[in-house]
């Protein structure tokens, strides 16, 4: 068993804290961080169990923060049997939206307006089970549900429409076959309910049922492909409206001496449509990184086609190391409306010496309507660099600049946003 404690406490200068178009007043925040980490790994077991929250002083213009914030658990617990395996997850945060950095969030998070202007606070809730038996079986089978939720208090309702209570539960089963050493076939059943709190109360329904194969042609070359049908059922206070359809997907992946390289397809079906796919892409091992990239496209229910694009590259010097990432896709939001999401991050880190080091990054975010509805079209932007030094081998200290950019079609005028921090923190760890 380990525990890892971590303390931290940041003091920021902000000319625009809130990012408004025409700034109210410098603000000044002082944050104190604890973060606390347990685990335990046995032959047969994996827990993990983290927990973190900030003591809060703010002089904000209009307002004054005092009191502890942002409180968030996460437990992850892994049962390896002699022929299955059980895993639980679980996960709480209650945070002030203010104090969101878009580009430093979870994809639950991300799904649920951080690119949106406004404050108040939003709440996240979620559990996962799963669990998979005959792994080393000719059958398999895995059954998987998960719960999530989110909610807004008065003030993140009041400061955007786009934002709402929203609760979804969802079960996958999936039986795997393996006829042959090349050659194995998967039945699988999805389910989903999906509840809002929003004006017409939606409450939909989604069922899917596919059936798929993995071939393996050669050694180096594997087909994996699944043909089903998905059933989209959604009742609002206007009425019940349904959308189906048959959905589809195959992948061929080829095995490299430094890689693999890929070319697939897929189908959906969800409350807008059928929306298709096309994507091809390559993974490197470089000597001194790693490269995956991949490129093409999306047809839309509204008939128009999109580039998709995802990459991720780092590489690791002696003294230096560079990290992009890029991701480009569409998806449909609570509102459905289509939404094409494309970000950008580059990070550069130079170790000066063994006490000391200099960070960059450039963050870049844009969220645009690809089609169905009105979303608006949000542009975030910003621009870190820190500076740290050790001052003992547990204590840490870093300053640095972050300035910060957005523009939102729906809101007029751009916003900016500059500011100055400084951070002592120390982490240890320590078994009981």
């Amino acid at each position: 068993m380990q525990i890892d404690i971590g303390v931290s406490s940041t003091l920021k200068v902000d000319d625009n804290f809130q990012l408004q178009p025409t700034s109210r007043g410098t603000s000044t925040i002082w944050d104190n961080g604890l973060t606390f980490g347990l685990s335990s790994v046995t032959g047969v077991q994996d827990l993990s169990l983290t927990g973190s929250g900030v003591l809060r002083y703010g002089d904000i213009p209009g307002r004054s923060l005092s009191g502890f914030e942002d409180p968030t658990v996460r437990l992850r617990y892994r049962l390896d049997g002699v022929n299955s395996q059980l895993t639980l997850t679980g996960r709480f945060r209650h945070v002030n939206r203010e104090f969101l950095d878009p580009f430093q969030i979870e994809q639950e998070e991300t799904n649920a307006g951080a690119f949106y202007a406004g404050g108040g606070t939003m709440t996240i809730r979620n559990a996962g089970l799963s669990l998979v038996t005959g792994i080393n079986d000719p059958v398999t089978f895995t059954l998987g549900v998960t719960h999530d939720e989110k909610d807004y208090d008065a003030t993140a309702l009041a400061a955007n429409t786009r934002l709402f209570g929203n609760r979804t539960d969802s079960a996958n089963a999936t039986l795997a076959l393996k006829l042959s050493p090349v050659t194995s076939l998967r039945f699988n059943a999805d389910y989903a309910h999906y509840t809002a709190e929003d004006t017409p109360q939606t409450d939909r329904t989604t069922t899917g049922y596919s059936i798929g194969v993995v071939q393996d042609i050669n050694p180096v070359l594997v087909l994996d492909a699944q043909i089903g049908f998905t059933e989209v059922e959604t009742d609002t206070i206007t009425g019940t409206t349904r959308r189906d359809g048959v959905t589809g997907a195959a992948t061929l992946t080829q095995t490299l001496a430094n890689g693999t390289a890929f070319v697939g397809v897929d189908s959906t079906v969800n409350q807008n449509g059928t929306r298709e796919s096309f994507r091809f892409g390559r993974s490197l091992q470089l000597p001194l990184g790693n490269l995956s990239a991949s490129l093409g496209g999306t047809h839309s229910p509204s008939g128009k086609t999109y580039a998709i694009a995802a990459l991720t590259y780092d590489r690791q010097l002696r003294s230096s190391n560079v990290a992009v990432s890029l991701n480009r896709a569409v998806s449909t939001n609570n509102v459905n409306e289509d939404v094409l999401d494309t970000r950008l991050t580059v990070a550069y880190g130079y170790e000066i010496n063994n006490n000391s080091r200099l960070d960059f990054a450039v963050n870049w975010g844009r969220s645009e309507s690809a089609g169905i509805g009105n979303a608006p079209t949000i542009e975030r932007t910003s621009l870190r660099a820190a500076y740290s030094y050790d001052l003992t081998q547990d204590w840490a200290l870093t300053g640095g600049v972050l300035l910060r950019h957005r523009s939102d079609s729906s809101a007029p005028g751009d916003a900016q946003s500059n500011s100055v921090f400084l951070t002592l923190d120390r982490t240890f760890s320590f078994r009981p």
